[in-house]
C-alpha cells in the first residue's frame, strides 16, 4: 500500500469531511434524531403502571411531564424518589437482502439500573382554590440495546461496500493514485481495498481496485452493536386553580442526556478461499501482505445532548367526575455534541496487520456540533374520577414534519431537511389507563401506541412488511403503608420491529445490491419501583 497517499490526502479529506458531512457512525440522520426525540408515554412508578400521562388532569408530580394544570389538584405536599430497571431482548435474524444467506440468527439482551425520578411538591396555603409548584427530575428515554448475529454468506462482503464511486477517486496523469473520498479513504488504508493500477495498463478504461475478499467466497460474518445512555428532563412548575374547577399550569423543562453507540464487524475466511493470488497490498518497502484472512470494522458514537422546551396546560371540571385537559408542548431545541471513530484492521495470510482509525488524527475520527429542533407537541385527554377509581384516556399529536436541523454553516443540512418534510408528518400517539382502590392496594392497568412518524415504507429481508409502530403494556401496583408513606411498582412491556444494515453507506448510496440486513425483533421490559412521602 503507498502510505503516501495518506500524507498527500489527509488536509484534503479532512476538509470534504468538514464540509460535506461525516459518512461515519455520526447521529445526523432522521432514525437517530427520532431516537433522541422520542420518549416515554409515562413517567414514574404509579404512572408507569397507569401507562399513559394524564393529559385530562392528574393530582401528581407526574403532571409536569404530560399537563401541568394537574399539579393543582395535589391535595398534599410531597416527596417521591423512584429506581428505574430496564431489560432489552432483541431477536435477530436475516437473509441478505434480496439473497439467501445461511445461518443469521441471534439474540442478545441488555440491562440497566437508575435513578428513576425525584420530585418535590409543594402545596401553598390558600384561602380558597390551590397553588402547587414543583420542582422533579424524570428520565424520559432509555436506550440500552444489544444486539448480536452470526452466520455464513456466500453472497456479499462488507468490503465491496467501500470500493470507490467514479468520482470518489482521481488519478495523476501517470495514472497513479493521488486522492480518494474520506470514507474509501480509511478503507483503504485499513487493508480493506487495494488500488491496482496494473490493471489500467492492460486497460485505460479499467476499474482499478479489488475488494480483500473475494465476491461469492463463503466467509463467516460476526457482528454485535450495543447502545447506552438516557434521556432526562429537570421540571419546575406551578399550578393554579383560576376558578372553581379550572385549572391552568405550566413548567419550563431542561432535557440532558447522553447516547452511545458501538458496533463491531467480523468477516473471517474460515474455508481459506481467499489466497495471496487473488488480494496483496504491496508496502512502501516493498514487501507483500499477502491473502485475507480476517477484518473487524468498529465504530463509536457519543452524543451529549441539552435543551430546553415549555409546556402550558389548562384542566376543566365538567359535571361532578370528569375533568378534560389539553397540553401544548413547544419544540425542544436541543444542542448536541457529538464524537465519533471508525477502526479498520485486516489481517493477511502471510505479512501481518493492517489498521487503520485507532490514532485520534485520522480520518473518520472528530467532533462535530450541530442543533436539532424536536417537534411541537399537542396532548389532549379525559379524566373520570369516581369515588375508588379513575379512568384516564389520552391523545398526543406530534408534528414530525417540524423537525429541523442546523449547524453552523448555513445550508448544512438542507437534503436532509428537505427529506424530513417530504416523507414525514402528523403521528396521532394514544394511551388509556385505569386505578382502582381496594383498601390500601391500589391495582393499576392500561396500554399505549406509539405512531411510526415516518411515511416510508421498510421492509425485513424477506420482502415482508416492517412497521416500527410502538404499543406499551402497562400494571402497576401501589400500597399505602401508612397515611403518609406509598409504595409504588410500575411495569412496562414494548416490541416493536427493527433493521439494522452493517454495511456502510454514504451520499453515493449503497455500492453493492446484496447488502446484508439484519432483522430486528426487539422487545423492552421496565420496571419503576418508588416510596412517596406526603407532609
Amino acid at each position: 500500500m503507498d502510505t503516501s497517499l495518506a500524507k498527500n490526502t489527509f488536509v484534503t479529506s479532512l476538509l470534504l469531511l468538514l464540509s460535506i458531512g461525516t459518512p461515519f457512525a455520526t447521529a445526523q440522520t432522521v432514525d437517530d434524531a427520532i431516537l433522541l426525540s422520542t420518549r416515554a408515554p409515562a413517567v414514574g412508578a404509579r404512572m408507569l403502571g397507569i401507562g399513559t400521562a394524564g393529559y385530562g388532569g392528574f393530582g401528581d408530580y407526574t403532571a409536569m411531564y404530560g399537563n401541568p394544570a394537574g399539579l393543582a389538584l395535589v391535595q398534599r405536599s410531597s416527596f417521591t424518589g423512584t429506581i428505574h430497571g430496564l431489560q432489552a431482548n432483541d431477536e435477530a435474524s436475516s437473509g441478505t437482502h434480496g439473497f439467501d444467506a445461511t445461518g443469521f440468527t441471534n439474540a442478545a439482551a441488555a440491562q440497566s439500573t437508575s435513578v428513576g425520578n425525584l420530585a418535590l411538591v409543594y402545596k401553598a396555603p390558600t384561602t380558597q382554590g390551590s397553588l402547587v409548584m414543583g420542582l422533579a427530575y424524570n428520565q424520559v428515554a432509555s436506550f440500552e440495546r444489544a444486539l448480536r448475529f452470526s452466520g455464513t454468506n456466500n453472497v456479499s462482503t462488507i468490503t465491496t461496500s467501500f470500493l470507490p464511486f467514479p468520482g470518489e477517486y482521481f488519478l495523476s496523469e501517470d495514472s497513479d493514485l493521488e486522492e480518494l473520498d474520506d470514507l474509501v479513504f480509511s478503507a483503504f488504508n485499513g487493508g480493506f481495498i487495494e488500488f491496482f493500477p496494473e490493471f489500467l495498463d492492460e486497460d485505460p478504461e479499467a476499474y482499478p481496485f479489488l475488494e480483500a475478499v473475494i465476491p461469492g467466497s463463503s466467509i463467516d460474518q460476526h457482528g454485535r452493536v450495543t447502545e447506552t445512555g438516557r434521556i432526562s428532563e429537570a421540571n419546575l412548575g406551578s399550578s393554579l386553580e383560576v376558578s372553581q374547577g379550572t385549572f391552568v399550569g405550566a413548567s419550563l423543562n431542561i432535557v440532558f442526556g447522553r447516547y452511545e453507540f458501538r458496533s463491531r464487524f467480523e468477516e473471517d475466511d474460515v474455508r481459506n478461499e481467499n489466497t495471496a493470488v487473488d488480494y496483496n497490498v504491496l508496502q512502501d518497502d516493498g514487501s507483500l501482505l499477502e491473502g485475507f484472512d480476517f477484518l473487524t470494522y468498529e465504530q463509536r458514537l457519543g452524543s451529549d445532548v441539552v435543551g430546553v422546551n415549555l409546556r402550558v396546560g389548562v384542566s376543566q371540571l365538567v359535571g361532578h367526575r370528569l375533568r378534560v385537559g389539553l397540553s401544548i408542548e413547544t419544540p425542544t431545541r436541543l444542542s448536541i455534541d457529538e464524537s465519533y471513530s471508525a477502526e479498520y484492521e485486516t489481517l493477511f495470510d502471510d505479512g501481518g496487520i493492517l489498521r487503520y482509525g485507532d490514532q485520534a488524527g485520522d480520518v473518520g475520527n472528530g467532533t462535530f456540533s450541530y442543533r436539532l429542533r424536536t417537534p411541537w407537541r399537542m396532548g389532549a385527554g379525559v379524566t373520570l374520577d369516581g369515588s375508588h377509581f379513575k379512568i384516564l384516556a389520552d391523545l398526543q399529536l406530534v408534528e414530525w414534519r417540524n423537525m429541523h436541523f442546523s449547524a453552523g454553516s448555513e445550508g448544512y443540512f438542507d437534503d436532509l431537511n428537505d427529506y424530513i418534510s417530504e416523507n414525514f408528518g402528523v403521528a396521532i400517539n394514544a394511551g388509556a389507563g385505569m386505578e382502582a382502590a381496594f383498601g390500601k392496594v391500589l391495582a393499576r392497568g392500561g396500554v399505549a401506541y406509539q405512531a411510526d412518524p415516518s411515511t416510508v415504507d421498510l421492509e425485513f429481508s424477506d420482502g415482508s412488511s416492517l412497521s416500527r409502530d410502538q404499543l406499551h403494556y402497562s400494571a402497576g401496583l401501589g400500597y399505602k403503608i401508612s397515611p403518609q408513606t406509598q409504595l409504588n411498582i410500575g411495569w412496562s412491556m414494548t416490541s416493536f420491529d427493527g433493521a439494522y444494515l452493517p454495511y456502510p453507506e454514504d451520499g453515493y448510496g449503497p455500492r453493492q445490491k446484496a447488502v446484508l440486513q439484519i432483522d430486528e425483533n426487539v422487545t423492552r421490559h421496565q420496571v419503576v419501583v418508588g416510596l412517596t412521602h406526603s407532609f
